[in-house]
């Protein structure tokens, strides 16, 4: 079961370079984490990474690293890449760690450097 969830959260991964995360893999009451103060529904941070993604010129890419699961866990490392539409460019780092009840995903955990973030994408405020 545990290459299963691997290859779900992978599949995760994947999406946000889309701009979409879909919601099927996710528990009904799954959270996004991430540490720059957010703690949100699923469905919130889909309607965040979407506007994210508006500001990019073709999607944020994520290449996965380091892979480790662990019972109901797994921990992914992870580099980005993504050109903006402000002629900026986002490269990041991310620890993500996944948590799942079964086959669904409860929890998902960014940790990311969020001053990259914040100095890069137009948050609104």
């Amino acid at each position: 079961m545990t290459d299963d969830r691997t290859q779900r959260a992978l599949a995760i991964l994947t999406a946000i370079g889309t701009g979409t995360v879909p919601i099927g893999p996710f528990a009904a009451d799954a959270r996004w984490w991430w540490n720059g103060g957010l703690d949100l529904p699923v469905a919130d941070f889909a309607a965040l990474l979407a506007e994210l993604h508006n500001q990019t010129e073709s999607g944020i890419a994520i290449t996965p690293g380091l892979i480790l699961a662990q019972d109901d866990s797994v921990m992914i490392e992870a580099t980005s890449m993504a050109r903006l539409t402000n002629g900026r460019v986002y490269d990041n780092r991310y620890v993500f760690l996944f948590h799942f009840t079964g086959d669904a995903i409860r929890e998902v955990r960014e940790y990311s450097d969020s001053a990259h973030v914040n100095a890069t994408f137009d948050l609104g405020g």
